[in-house]
């Protein structure tokens, strides 16, 4: 008996059940799918400049403040004195680019901006600057305006009288 029950059982293993055999590729190919999309470039116009106005600095100085607001308030401390016709304001900034995209905008650090007098190379520090919206989400047009303040050091009246300039970077970048 236990001759027939071992030939039985293989008959019935290779003829009742299918046996589904597959060849493994070594070498399986599988085609992937790329995307990408062009977007508008972010662009950005510096629309009114950073304005610290005209000031006398007093006997001991001090600072001049002006707000990120598109009204760009003046505050003075110290000894500084604001006189009329200088036309004080913060500086505004128009940015264009994909509809509804947020923006980073970044600022320099505190300290790093001087003014120059044109004709002595004397200096007064922008201590800081300010922005109105570091992450503006840009309209359905795809466009924002930013206002960026800051505060001027004004040393006492051992500096030279005159006009001082100087430049700074605003960077814009989608996130």
């Amino acid at each position: 008996m236990k001759k027939l029950i071992l030939p039985l059982i293989t008959g019935l293993l290779f003829t009742g059940f299918p046996l589904n055999t597959y060849a493994i590729d070594p070498d399986p190919v599988v085609t992937a799918t790329a995307t990408a999309e062009l977007v508008e470039a972010l662009s950005a116009t510096e629309v009114n400049q950073l304005n610290f106005g005209r000031f006398i600095a007093g006997e001991s100085g001090g600072t001049i403040v002006i707000a990120n607001t598109a009204a760009g308030t003046v505050n003075v401390t110290g000894t500084v004195a604001t006189i009329g016709g200088g036309s004080p304001s913060s500086a505004s900034f128009s940015i264009t680019g994909r509809a509804n995209a947020e923006v980073t905008v970044s600022l320099p650090a505190d300290g790093a901006v001087n003014l120059t007098h044109t004709a002595s190379g004397n200096a007064m520090n922008v201590a800081s600057f300010s922005v109105s919206d570091s992450s503006p989400t840009l309209s359905a047009t795809g466009e924002a305006t930013i206002y960026v303040g800051g505060t001027l050091t004004v040393p006492n009246t051992d500096i030279s009288k005159g006009i001082y300039t100087g430049t700074y970077t605003v960077t814009f970048a989608y996130q």
